[in-house]
């Protein structure tokens, strides 16, 4: 509050409220995005430790590989946007060190100096950080991982002055990258320590990308685990349980862990998952403290049990809902379904729901369908295979997931199946779905109908 003094008359300027958001990401560029457009009045200040806001860390796989020219393709909005345009105080280069809920101060380090800033209201989006698991020679030079833009360039300019990279891991971003690799025209060997690659798919369904990655000149290395990193300065060799591989450059991705420690200090309760803890309308268990995106754990709606699958969708839509109840509204987010795509040179991949293997870690009485289908119907030309493969639970007939690896004709159909999840779908809803049909998209039975049949067959 400031007090004016007149010829003896008292004048009261209230002072407007403020937001601070810790982390620019997605989810935290929506929250003050949409905070700003509800709330024109309140002052919002976003302090980012990286030298990015509002970029797509989705698309660094393609940057490296050459398919993306400019990493400032990867930046929807710059920080100088969302001062001008926005009215969103961005710093970059700042890092919150602290937070005080009780004074409702950050500490923040920018510049070299320590400032302390008060807010009304507080969302934290700090995302998640790469795992980095205690391997011997983990902090030679030249092991990388790739999280954020800074990351990318980095390993980019690496690129000029290798020829031998090991991936370690076979995630998502794992296969992404040594496509992208490949692409860039280095020596690719691909290690994973469990039996196939994209260990949050079944085996079954992912031997197809096994084979492409092959085709397209991955080593790919199955059931092996790295034990050492060797060199000098720089790594030289990866060691693994079996074997050991020259390497002039390592890019680690064994998956992320969510960046919770900040929270935790400030005494914001974690949940199960290890993740923050958040009530529906994304509100933590301080008062007018917030959370969103990868830093947070949802509900799962097949089980409605607590999870933690970072996505850059989810984080997007919680950063939506929390700017909404930021600004005085009543949102809640309902959960996720965990629908997620990635590819492997020609091969689209998807899934939503439950495995089958999550699906009989939970309980389910499982059945599967699986099935080899064209993407166009046999007598028009193009097209290629179709491999799916839909979950139910046998005593309910309730939908529990799906997968598809394929040419083309994949993410649409994974997206049907993610919708029937979100609204407790079940087999004769996929069955009776009315799916549109035409020769260059597809046969007259689509393959979710004829999963959906099988499916019908077991159970009767």
């Amino acid at each position: 509050m400031v007090i004016l003094i007149f010829h003896h008359t008292l004048i009261f300027l209230a002072m407007a409220e403020r937001l601070i958001v810790i982390g620019g990401g997605a989810a935290g560029m929506s929250l003050a995005s949409r905070v700003r457009r509800l709330r024109s009045e309140l002052d919002i200040v976003v302090f980012e430790r990286s030298g990015y806001v509002s970029y797509a860390p989705c698309g660094l796989p393609y940057y490296v590989g050459g398919e993306i020219d400019s990493s400032d393709k990867l930046v929807y909005y710059t920080a100088e946007f969302f001062k001008e345009k926005r009215n969103i105080d961005v710093h970059l280069h700042a890092e919150v060190t602290n937070i005080d809920p009780s004074a409702r101060t950050v500490t923040v380090v920018e510049g070299g100096k320590e400032k302390v800033w008060e807010w009304d209201w507080l969302a934290i989006a700090t995302g998640a950080k790469p795992v980095k698991p205690p391997i011997d020679g983990i902090d030679l030079h030249g092991i990388y991982t790739l999280r954020n833009v800074e990351d990318g360039i980095r390993l980019k300019e690496a690129l000029e002055r290798v020829e031998r990279i090991v991936v370690v891991g076979g995630g998502y971003i794992g296969v992404e990258v040594a496509e992208g690799l490949v692409k860039a025209g280095k020596r690719v060997t691909l290690v994973e320590m469990l039996p196939h690659v994209l260990p949050n798919m079944d085996g079954d369904v992912v031997k197809p990308v096994e084979e492409e990655l092959r085709r397209n000149g991955v080593d790919l290395r199955l059931n092996e685990r790295v034990v050492a990193f060797e060199g000098g300065e720089r790594v030289e060799k990866v060691v693994t349980e079996e074997s050991v591989y020259r390497a002039d450059a390592v890019v680690l991705a064994v998956g992320v862990k969510p960046e919770v420690e900040l929270a935790r200090k400030a005494g914001i309760r974690l949940g199960e998952t290890g993740a923050i803890d958040v009530s529906k309308r994304l509100k933590t268990n301080i008062d007018r403290i917030y959370a969103v995106g990868d830093a947070v754990e949802t509900w799962h709606l097949v089980t409605g049990e607590k999870v933690w699958i970072p996505l850059a969708h989810t984080a997007n839509k919680m950063g939506y809902v929390a700017g909404t109840n930021i600004a005085g509204g009543n949102m809640r987010f309902p959960g996720v379904v965990g629908t997620a795509f990635t590819k492997a040179f020609n091969l689209h991949i998807a899934r939503t729901g439950l495995t089958e293997r999550e699906a009989r870690e939970k309980g389910f009485n499982v059945i599967t369908a699986k099935i080899e289908a064209r993407t166009r119907a046999h007598y028009y030309p193009g097209g290629g295979k179709l491999h799916l493969k839909v979950v139910a639970d046998a005593d309910t007939g309730k939908l529990l997931g799906a997968q598809a690896v394929g040419t083309e004709g994949v993410t649409g159909r994974i997206n049907t199946v993610a919708v029937l999840l979100k609204y407790g779908g079940k087999v004769k809803d996929l069955f009776f779905s009315d799916l549109g049909y035409a020769p260059p998209f597809g046969p007259v039975w689509d393959p979710l109908v004829i999963a959906a049949r099988v499916l019908l067959r077991q159970m009767s």
